[in-house]
């Protein structure tokens, strides 16, 4: 399965062992994101270790092997869909997913609910994600 994957995904991967990074590492996936995940997640740093224990170095070794897992896109390869998706979100920072999953023709996974509220890109939870790929 094919899909774009939202920072707040990642960034439940890296608080805890969980389904989410199983799923994550999963070959069954096919993970998507604009480039800018990466700087979402670190300006999430803080809280991240907070909740999760992890020191930094640890920190940083995680969000490596997850990050291998997700094909990182440039904006300028989904820029002509941003337009779209600003129509579509609640929040402008989700824009990005959301114009990449149009681009791509393909769903986005967050567990973003306002995501939801939008009918014309197809938004998974991890639990939906999982109950698809068992």
């Amino acid at each position: 399965m094919e899909i774009v994957i939202d920072t707040n995904v990642l960034i439940s991967a890296l608080i805890k062992p969980s389904k989410t990074r199983e799923l994550i590492l999963s070959s069954k996936l096919i993970l998507h994101s604009p480039e800018h995940i990466i700087n979402e997640t670190l300006n999430n740093k803080k809280e991240i270790l907070q909740k999760s224990g992890l020191d930094d170095a640890e920190f940083q070794k995680l969000t490596s092997v997850l990050l291998t897992r997700i094909n990182l896109v440039p904006v300028d390869d989904f820029k002509n869909s941003i337009k779209e998706a600003l129509k579509l979100v609640t929040h402008p920072e989700d824009s990005p997913f959301i114009a990449l999953a149009l681009s791509k023709n393909i769903a986005l996974w967050s567990e973003d609910k306002d995501l939801k509220s939008q009918a014309i890109v197809k938004v998974y939870s991890t639990k939906e994600i999982s109950e698809k790929i068992i």
